[in-house]
């Protein structure tokens, strides 16, 4: 499995991962504690660990690559059992071979209360579309899309609570050229524009009519989701079956029951 599509150094890809900083730096605006993970590497490495509120985090990877701090795989995880407070899955589970035990292995790790935060393809838009109709699966390398309330079913399962659930990046999935060699550098969590090349987008959506501006909330238009959910933990207090408790007393003495009157 690749770890870093080779269509993300694209325009498309570039801006994508501009607009994902964005979403993952909204949704990690009050997920605090400890330790945040990020399971498997999109864009570089260290791209979205700069964006966590938590004191420490790390990505764990396939490979060994640049920003990378433990190769593992995403469904053994070199991690304690509730040792985490925030799990990341960046289009993890679509490039995934078994996104089940990916979400398994998720719920092993994070603590009570824990948070987790998905970065998916929208199946149910244009892309999803793209990608149906494209014999080698589009965009590049990923192998299926979740749709949004798949997942949030399998969450459920796992005992999980969606928090949040939004769609993002109303562009139409045409992978325009590489990215001009001023755009090449790695995306930095402080930018937000546009890329260098991308201004007639830019103009384009400056012009939009309204009926194109409504499009823009629909989310059949829409080619990504993200989505917050976080670990319920359910506190149970046994009840001692009633044939098993002992009769009250009152003074020392024993109520009067209907065998011991008669």
């Amino acid at each position: 499995m690749t770890q870093i599509p080779q269509w993300l150094n694209t325009l498309t890809g570039r801006n994508l991962l501009r607009e994902e900083v964005r979403q993952v730096r909204r949704a990690l605006d009050t997920v605090f504690g400890d330790q945040l993970v990020q399971v498997g590497v999109w864009g570089e490495a260290g791209l979205f660990r700069r964006l966590a509120r938590t004191r420490r985090a790390a990505v764990f990877g396939r490979e060994r690559l640049p920003g990378v701090d433990a190769v593992s795989a995403p469904d053994a995880l070199a991690l304690t059992s509730d040792s985490i407070d925030a799990v990341l899955l960046p289009h993890t589970l679509e490039l995934a071979d078994d996104p089940h035990a990916v979400l398994r292995e998720v719920d092993r790790v994070l603590r009570a209360d824990g948070h987790l935060v998905v970065l998916g393809f929208n199946p149910w838009g244009w892309w999803g579309l793209r990608h149906v109709l494209t014999r080698s699966g589009f965009p590049p390398g990923s192998q299926r899309m979740i749709a949004d309330g798949r997942l949030c079913d399998w969450l459920r399962l796992l005992d999980f609570r969606v928090h949040h659930a939004s769609f993002y990046y109303f562009v139409p999935p045409l992978l325009r050229g590489a990215a001009p060699r001023q755009a090449r550098h790695a995306v930095r969590p402080e930018e937000s524009g546009p890329l260098p090349g991308v201004s007639a987008l830019g103009r384009m959506a400056e012009h939009m009519t309204p009926a194109l501006r409504l499009a823009r909330r629909v989310p059949a238009f829409a080619g990504c989701y993200v989505l917050v959910a976080r670990k319920q933990t359910c506190t149970m207090t046994p009840i001692r079956p009633a044939w098993r408790r002992r009769p009250a007393l009152v003074g020392g003495v024993v109520n009067p029951t209907t065998r011991n009157v008669a």
